[in-house]
């Protein structure tokens, strides 16, 4: 009974993801083409320092890739291409947007993926421990840097441990490296530091929302009852507490996800130097750049909603009694 319930719940969700990413793909699609350039301008000054006639240029390439035509017929071209798999021609980097991705999507995915690691785990056990050990020293000292951690703007924070310890210590490179092949110790390292800077405002919010929870199920009457039980403090508060306490740990750990995904995460790789999907978007949002703009953005739409169904399906199984109608 469950799983067919669960089964038409995924169904119908990833029906209402395809939609409102069609929506969102067409928003996107419609204002990055309303604006006063075309992305053929960005050779107009390099035509014109060579003494060509850069209007009949650009004329002629806005004509082969169909940016002449009207907004709807460049629209339903756009989408029976991307029907086909064929993501358009990225005008900056002079070459297919589909292998633009492909080749940078792994950049951003080990700096999301190695922040999520780092600020879940040393995050939820600073909690932990600040919780059980309540208005102690250790407390009192968790609470005042979650607080620092969560107010401080992450592009600062890159930049201070950059010229700290790249720049004054000459620990790190202030560049990063892509030479280095992606699965060594070498490209580990260089990681520090965006790490450190993505993850530290995910580190404080965590051990803030995982004290508040734990404090919250300390409280309640099965946490005594355990004890009266005799069984052993690990065991009340491994199986009892944090597993009661873990649901609204789960949203705020997705919702971050989400929000880093093409948020936090573009910042830092603009301020380190990394070849990922957030820089690749930041220089072509500035190059007019529109079919690499309106795919990045779809991808970032379609990952958040997903997001959002992993959670809503990881709740049923941590909880029984939740169920979608």
């Amino acid at each position: 009974m469950k799983k067919t319930w669960l089964r038409d719940y995924i169904i119908r969700r990833l029906l209402y993801a395809i939609i409102i990413a069609w929506g969102i793909l067409t928003v996107t699609f419609v204002l990055v083409r309303i604006g006063p350039t075309s992305p053929a301008d960005k050779y107009l000054a390099n035509l014109a320092a060579r003494g060509q006639d850069a209007a009949q240029v650009i004329a002629a390439v806005e004509a082969r890739y169909g940016l002449d035509q009207p907004i709807y017929a460049q629209y339903l071209n756009y989408i029976g291409n991307l029907v086909q798999g064929d993501w358009g021609w990225s005008f900056s980097t002079s070459m297919p947007v589909i292998e633009l991705i492909q080749t940078h999507w792994i950049y951003s995915f080990q700096l999301i993926l190695l922040s999520s690691i780092f600020a879940g785990i040393i995050g939820i056990l600073i909690g932990i421990y600040s919780a059980v050990r309540q208005y102690s020293r250790t407390d009192y000292i968790a609470t005042f840097f979650s607080f620092i951690g969560i107010s401080i703007p992450n592009f600062w924070l890159g930049v201070m441990l950059i010229l700290l310890f790249a720049v004054q210590f000459g620990l790190f490179k202030t560049y990063y490296d892509t030479s280095l092949p992606l699965f060594s110790l070498a490209n580990l390292k260089q990681l520090i530091l965006p790490v450190i800077t993505l993850g530290t405002g995910m580190l404080a919010g965590y051990t803030r929302y995982t004290r508040s929870a734990m404090l919250d199920n300390l409280r309640k009457e099965f946490v005594r009852t355990a004890r009266a039980k005799g069984l052993p403090e690990r065991t009340v508060i491994g199986k009892h507490v944090f597993r009661n306490a873990i649901l609204p740990l789960i949203t705020i750990i997705m919702f971050d996800l989400g929000s880093i995904v093409f948020g936090g995460a573009y910042l830092t790789e603009i301020v380190f130097g990394i070849p990922g999907l957030g820089r690749i978007s930041f220089n072509a949002i500035f190059a007019d750049d529109y079919a690499v703009v309106v795919a990045i953005t779809l991808i970032a739409a379609f990952l958040i909603l997903m997001i959002n169904l992993i959670t809503d399906i990881t709740y049923t199984y941590l909880d029984p009694r939740i169920r979608y109608d």
